[in-house]
């Protein structure tokens, strides 16, 4: 009888590739590396996928998935950011996965969870429809991103750390604070008519 495929073998594959990238980036993730520690072969793994890149999209997907779920549960704007944050100083690996690519997919309109959310929330926040917050969520983006690359800099001294992240998410606040509401306003509503008075009929 011919050997029965196992179900779960693309989640193993998928979970040991994805611990090899956070633990040790892009170097430690190598095919066969993956196959040894998922316990199959690497013949087994390019019958899955292709090559490195189609391994790479599944786990930036997840990757990207992860970061929903932290900035989810947040209670504001500003608290989405300051966990965003949080998450990438703590998952350098993640971080660089995440971002990598996240201009040109951006350009192709690939979906973006965490950013959707970040229009979503900034138009509860501020009134109107979350594509009208597409250029104030990019550039809490920048800020963001430039942040976390500063912190996963060398030799970044913990005082300089804590600096970078207050004045990342004070400038967050200032530039949420800032944007123009645009809460949609209703038409004043036509006056009404006056009743023309009757004057009575002279006699």
């Amino acid at each position: 009888m011919p050997r029965r495929a196992d179900a779960r073998l693309e989640g193993r594959i998928l979970d040991a590739a994805y611990r090899l990238w956070s633990s040790g980036g892009e170097h430690a993730l190598t095919m066969r590396a993956v196959a040894r520690a998922a316990g199959t072969t690497t013949p087994t793994l390019y019958e899955r996928f292709r090559d490195k890149d189609d391994l790479l999209a599944l786990l930036r997907r997840r990757a990207r998935l992860n970061l929903f779920s932290v900035i989810k549960p947040s209670r504001s704007v500003v608290d989405g950011c300051r966990n965003a944050l949080d998450f990438f100083a703590e998952h350098p690996n993640e971080f660089r996965l995440i971002t990598d690519d996240w201009a040109i997919e951006f350009a192709r309109r690939e979906p973006m969870p965490s950013f959707e959310l970040m229009k979503q929330r900034l138009a509860n926040q501020l009134g109107g429809k979350p594509p009208q917050h597409t250029h104030l969520a990019l550039a809490l983006v920048a800020l963001l991103h430039g942040t976390a690359t500063l912190l996963h800099a060398e030799d970044v001294q913990e005082e300089i750390s804590s600096d970078f992240r207050h004045a990342c998410i004070t400038a967050c606040e200032v530039l949420i604070h800032a944007a123009p509401s645009r809460t949609v306003s209703r038409r004043p509503a036509a006056p009404r008519r006056s009743k023309s008075i009757s004057h009575p009929k002279r006699a």
